[in-house]
C-alpha cells in the first residue's frame, strides 16, 4: 500500500510540475503553442514523478514523526517548517537547479556556472514563499494532503524555477 502512496504522489506531482513548465512557457516565456517545448515538459514531469513527489511524502512522513505530537498544533508546525526550510529546502533546491539542466542537456560545467549565478536568487525566492506556506502546510493540513497542497503553491513556483532554469 506504501508503494501505491508514492505512485500516486509522483503522479501529481509530475502533472503539476508539467503544467508549471507549461505555464513558464506559454504565459511567461510568451511562446506560441506550436513553439510550445513538449521535451521540456515532460521532463520536468518526469522529475516530479521520480524524484519530487516521492521525496516529499517520504520527508514529510519523517517530520511527522521527528516533532512531538504533544505540543500544540502550531509548535508542531513551526518546528517542521524550521526543519523543513533549513535542512532540506537548502540542498534539495540544489540538486534540481543541476538536474533539471542536465535533463535537459546542459553540460556539466555550465551548469556549474548557471548555479553559482542563480543559487542565491532561487534561494532568496524560495524564503519569501515556501516558509509561510509550509507553516499553513505543517500546521493546518492534514499529512495525507501535505504533498498536494505543496504541489499546488509550487504549480507558481515551478513557473519562477522553470524560467530561471531553463534561461539560456
Amino acid at each position: 500500500m506504501a508503494l501505491a502512496g508514492y505512485i500516486r504522489e509522483g503522479l501529481n506531482v509530475a502533472l503539476i510540475m508539467g503544467a508549471g513548465d507549461m505555464i513558464a512557457q506559454l504565459a511567461l516565456e510568451k511562446r506560441d503553442f506550436k513553439d510550445w517545448n513538449v521535451g521540456r515538459t515532460a521532463r520536468f514531469s518526469a522529475l516530479g514523478l521520480v524524484l519530487v513527489g516521492p521525496s516529499l511524502r517520504k520527508w514529510y512522513g519523517t517530520l511527522d514523526t521527528l516533532i512531538s505530537k504533544e505540543q500544540s498544533t502550531v509548535q508542531r508546525g513551526i518546528k517542521k517548517m524550521l526543519i523543513d526550510q533549513g535542512c532540506f529546502a537548502p540542498p534539495f533546491t540544489l540538486l534540481l537547479t543541476y538536474l533539471v539542466p542536465y535533463m535537459n542537456g546542459e553540460k556539466h560545467d555550465t551548469i556549474v556556472k548557471r548555479i553559482k549565478e542563480n543559487y542565491i536568487t532561487i534561494m532568496k525566492g524560495s524564503f519569501m514563499v515556501w516558509p509561510l506556506a509550509q507553516t499553513i502546510n505543517f500546521t493546518l493540513i492534514p499529512v495525507q494532503y501535505q504533498v498536494i497542497y505543496v504541489q499546488l503553491i509550487a504549480l507558481f513556483w515551478n513557473c519562477f524555477l522553470s524560467l530561471i532554469l531553463n534561461e539560456r
